[in-house]
């Protein structure tokens, strides 16, 4: 009898094989890796194809290095190559790599290093202070990406359905939706806080390029522990995207969100948009992002809420709770809309 016979495994087979499992980690290399050096970009053209040879050549890379990553995508149905490697095209999960790559970037750019020196991250002697490396310019493309692709549209239909023509962005990562706002707004202001300097450069860059330095404002700052200025004092809503699981735990939060509001003393609206704890057993089917942000977060230290302890801190700190949007990408991710009255 095989080893594996004896193995009562109640477990769903995602993966086929270990093996499979390992080439499936570096496709997921591959992938983040195509889209940055511009691969993606010649492919999306309908029926598009790609000689491997001249782009390494138009692009200066290394034309071996560009094959196998072509091929990693190639045994994972992301594209298909021609007989001898020379040629690639979309393949049947084409569509599907380019919705979700930024999801592939946040893992293997924003937080790689926080995957691979995980055996020491978990060890209690270690985690202290600020024990966690992870790169906060990539990590605010691939939410720009992803954000551009499931949540900003709605976040920007709430703000003009509302009238709101000034806000502040906690955590603004690339600036981008300051950005949406005052292109769609002539007359919006407004004010992007990130507590990671390479996403405040990668912000200000984005914000020069668009020629809005005039009526946007990047500034570093922690919105968990925000006070009063001046530039605050008009502002009429405050958005938090993606980071207000980092205000947790409870009391902790209770403290910044009221602190957010003697901040911003006009502000009428908060708009926060999180991904929450999903409480998936083992056994079902993981979406992507879900794992690896939930992995991620417990080896940071970092506890997660679940959308009913959202609601019960937000019935704590003054806020009304309006309308609750749910995304399906990113998954398990809701954007929640609170009012007062001021």
């Amino acid at each position: 009898m095989s080893p594996d016979m004896l193995v009562d495994d109640p477990l769903p087979r995602l993966v086929a094989s270990i093996d499979d499992m390992y080439n499936h980690a570096v496709a997921a290399y591959a992938l983040s890796a195509a889209w940055e050096l511009g691969l993606f970009d010649r492919l999306r053209p309908q029926r598009a194809t790609v000689d491997l040879e001249a782009f390494a050549r138009e692009e200066d890379l290394d034309l071996r290095s560009v094959q196998r990553i072509a091929h990693a995508l190639a045994l994972t149905r992301v594209l298909t190559l021609d007989e001898g490697s020379r040629v690639a095209a979309a393949g049947p999960l084409f569509g599907d790599a380019i919705a979700k790559k930024g999801f592939f970037y946040w893992l293997t750019r924003g937080c790689g290093e926080l995957f691979a020196t995980m055996p020491q991250m978990v060890r209690n002697s270690i985690c202290t202070g600020e024990f966690v490396t992870r790169d906060f310019r990539a990590i605010g493309v691939a939410a720009r990406d992803a954000g551009l692709s499931f949540v900003d549209e709605p976040f920007c239909e709430l703000v003009e359905r509302r009238g709101l023509r000034s806000g502040a962005d906690l955590g603004c990562g690339s600036g981008q939706r300051l950005i949406e706002l005052a292109e769609r707004n002539p007359g919006f202001r407004g004010v992007g806080i990130d507590i990671a300097e390479g996403a405040v450069s990668l912000a200000r860059q984005a914000v020069a390029e668009a020629a809005l330095a005039d009526r946007l404002t990047i500034m570093r700052g922690d919105g968990k522990r925000l006070q009063r200025r001046p530039e605050f004092l008009d502002i009429e809503f405050v958005s938090c995207f993606m980071m207000g699981h980092d205000l947790w735990p409870r009391a902790e939060c209770i403290a910044s969100l009221e602190a957010i509001g003697e901040a911003f003393p006009a502000a009428t609206d908060l708009i926060m948009c999180d991904t929450y704890r999903s409480d998936l057993a083992p056994t079902e089917r993981h979406p992507v992002f879900t794992l690896a942000f939930e992995t991620a977060h417990a080896v940071m230290g970092q506890a997660l809420p679940s959308l009913a302890e959202w609601a019960d801190v937000f019935d704590a700190t003054g806020w009304t709770m309006t309308t609750t949007i749910e995304f399906e990408l990113p998954p398990y991710t809701a954007l929640m809309h609170l009012t007062r009255s001021v």
